[in-house]
């Protein structure tokens, strides 16, 4: 068919809106198709769907522009070189007829030379034609796997023969270009070579980070490895990589991602230091009054004060925020300066309205500026006390204590039997666990919090017995249990407790207060199923940017931090406009409001439902947890639904079915996460 007018395209993200011609009728293309141009023919793939604001479209698989043919499409493509207008591309359609463009791509500077270009106009011509050569071919390797959202970012890694580069080289593109590895090696054809087992081995460790581990036994990488590409790997190739750098092997048996190695290293040095460290603060007086402590809040406050590196720990309703504020209090009575951070910006918020005391992101305590990083070198505070450590993982830790003053004292506070946090390491609980530092463990759950049900239940749950749904006594009914038996049941049942029912009984704004939670993303009650039923139901009429996105919508950022933003992996955005001319989002984020730049567009999901895992820095008034076969039982553990039903302040509700909750509290997570900081301790 022939394209007639591109409606809409995203160069970034590949995105397009396209009016075509098949055979006199016009149809509507939608998909990846911003490598298409008016008036070139065009081989497609695809489905087709009636939308309901559109009308009929095809949903595009795959598109192969056909090579131009006949004047009138040869023409318009030659005037797309620098210099060449129609008459100097009739002059070249003249001499070279329908081979024009072979002509040209065999001897370009006879060609233009030929058509009238002085030396130096026909250099430029030259320039722009291999640049206009390689953009397309790049396209057309990379449309298919969706991926030419990441051709301006090749072509200005790689320059004008940046498609040779990937046809020579294209498992380049799962380093340079964070592409995954099944997707380099489709383009690549899965022909064995050295480059793909370099590629896979990596591939390998990185995902290995992705589940939490540091680092792998080398036996299980080889394993992996040979799985994944389908032959084994040898030996000799792990010591040639391990040779040129690309791999740390430690003690002969773990092998690391170079910069892995290195910030563990690195935390366990830092770590070691402060713990070594005198004290350099008086150990206070026990507070009167208001702020009397419970023991266990005693010891957190003299260790605080006691060593310049200490540990607080403790489930829901144990007090810690209360122990930051004594540790606080404490500080103010002997005129030591504080600094409170947390890794989210919601987290702060909650830190600094607990205590009193100003508190900020970590990223925003150290300065963070786009390509530059931390641009604070030293915290000058005699106190540092950051809350949800155990959000914070292998990076972002080393990068908080680096910053850390000669003199200062830290405190560590957090829940160490909630997930593991994004990315590579669980240092939180590795440090709870090393015995290395003090740690006050706080287990007492006090007068007010044991009222709720919330609490209870999660504390049941981290012993490994199923949560309470009966209320007796003076117990608060914040925990629900809504049994459904069929998915299209469970499902029309959170669309109506979303949509509807809960927003009225606790006066909550249904994309703000109220948040799903499911263990995977595919099924009928997998997170992309609820979320196409919560969006009909919360945003039926936003206006399509991007293709795919809504102006109204629940987003995440997903994949990434946007450290100089202030916008962390997993944090929750509402889309509130899209400036096209200026290629800005414009979200709001925990109250502020920030403009991204419309290339981020591919990291933004759809979060009316999320994954436990994802969800797990978010605190808001109202949780509903899916628990139900439909949506993948053998996933939900015990840690996932102890984190998600810690999510909320007000009320949890799960939906589903009671066997599958005990289930998931009798199921610890036993997947192993391999990592050599405790060892580097001690």
């Amino acid at each position: 068919m022939a394209i007639r007018k591109r409606r809409f395209a995203n160069e970034q993200t590949g995105f397009a809106v396209i009016d075509a011609d098949r055979d006199g009728d016009e149809v509507v293309l939608v998909g990846v198709l911003a490598h298409l141009e008016e008036r070139e023919h065009v081989r497609i793939k695809g489905v087709w769907h009636d939308d309901k604001r559109f009308g009929l479209q095809i949903k595009v698989t795959t598109a192969e522009p056909v090579a131009p043919s006949g004047d009138k499409a040869l023409t318009a493509y030659l005037k797309r070189v620098k210099h060449i207008g129609t008459g100097r591309a009739e002059l070249l359609l003249a001499r070279y007829g329908d081979g024009v463009l072979e002509a040209i791509d065999r001897d370009p500077q006879t060609a233009f030379r030929g058509a009238g270009l002085n030396p130096k106009r026909t250099n430029e011509a030259i320039k722009s034609w291999n640049a206009l050569r390689s953009t397309r071919a790049l396209h057309l390797m990379l449309a298919p796997h969706g991926l030419t959202w990441l051709v301006p970012r090749i072509a200005n890694h790689y320059g004008d023969r940046a498609h040779d580069v990937v046809r020579r080289r294209p498992y380049d593109l799962t380093s340079v270009f964070g592409v995954g590895f099944h997707t380099a090696d489709t383009i690549a054809g899965r022909i064995e070579s050295p480059a793909r087992s370099r590629a896979g081995v990596i591939h390998v460790l990185a995902e290995a980070e992705r589940d939490g581990s540091t680092c792998l036994p080398l036996g299980e990488l080889l394993a992996q490895s040979a799985r994944l590409l389908g032959t084994r790997v040898d030996d000799a190739l792990i010591g040639e990589m391990a040779e040129a750098g690309e791999l740390v092997i430690e003690q002969e048996r773990w092998a690391y991602r170079p910069q892995t190695a290195e910030l563990e290293a690195e935390l366990a040095a830092l770590v070691r230091d402060l713990a070594r460290a005198e004290p350099r603060l008086a150990k206070p007086a026990l507070p009167e009054g208001d702020l009397v402590p419970a023991p266990e809040q005693a010891a957190a406050v003299q260790a605080a004060f006691g060593s310049r590196l200490s540990i607080v720990t403790g489930g829901p309703g144990t007090g810690k925020t209360m122990t930051i504020r004594l540790i606080c209090a404490a500080a103010k009575a002997q005129k030591a300066g504080v600094t409170l951070v947390a890794p989210t910006g919601r987290a702060a918020r909650r830190m600094a309205e607990a205590t009193g005391f100003n508190a900020s992101t970590v990223h925003a305590a150290l300065g963070w500026v786009p390509g530059l990083g931390p641009t604070k070198d030293e915290l000058t505070d005699d106190l540092l006390v950051v809350d949800e450590t155990s959000m914070a993982n292998l990076e972002l830790l080393v990068t908080l204590l680096r910053a850390v003053g000669p003199e200062m004292h830290v405190v560590l506070v957090g829940d160490a039997d909630q997930l593991a946090p994004v990315g590579a390491g669980k240092p939180f609980a590795e440090l709870v666990a090393s015995g290395a530092l003090p740690v006050a463990r706080l287990t007492h759950i006090f007068r007010q919090a044991a009222g709720s049900m919330i609490v209870r239940g999660a504390h049941a749950v981290r012993q490994g017995e199923p949560p309470s749904f009966e209320a007796g006594g003076e117990v608060r009914r914040d925990l629900f249990m809504i049994e459904r038996e069929d998915p299209r049941a469970v499902l029309d049942e959170i669309v109506s407790l979303v949509s509807e029912r809960l927003p009225k009984h606790y006066a909550a704004d249904p994309l703000s207060d109220i948040q799903v939670f499911a263990p995977v993303y595919k099924g009928a009650l997998g997170i992309d199923a609820l979320n196409a039923r919560l969006r009909d139901a919360l945003n039926p009429h936003g206006k399509p940017v991007l293709g795919r996105l809504r102006i109204g919508d629940k987003l995440m950022l997903s994949g990434r931090n946007l450290h100089e933003l202030g916008l962390m992996n997993g944090t929750i955005l509402r889309l509130l406009s899209y400036d096209a001319d200026a290629g800005k989002l414009s979200v709001e984020a925990d109250g502020m409001l920030v403009e991204l730049p419309e290339d981020e567009a591919p990291r933004l999901q759809l979060a009316y439902a999320c994954s436990i895992h994802k969800g797990q820095g978010i605190e808001l008034p109202v949780a509903i947890v899916v628990a139900h076969p439909a949506a993948g039982p053998r996933f939900l553990r015990r840690e996932m639904l102890y984190t998600a039903m810690t999510r909320a302040r007000t009320a949890t509700l799960i939906v589903g079915q009671r066997a599958i909750v005990a289930r998931a509290a009798a199921t610890p997570d036993t997947s192993r996460r391999h990592s050599r900081l405790a060892d580097r301790l001690n």
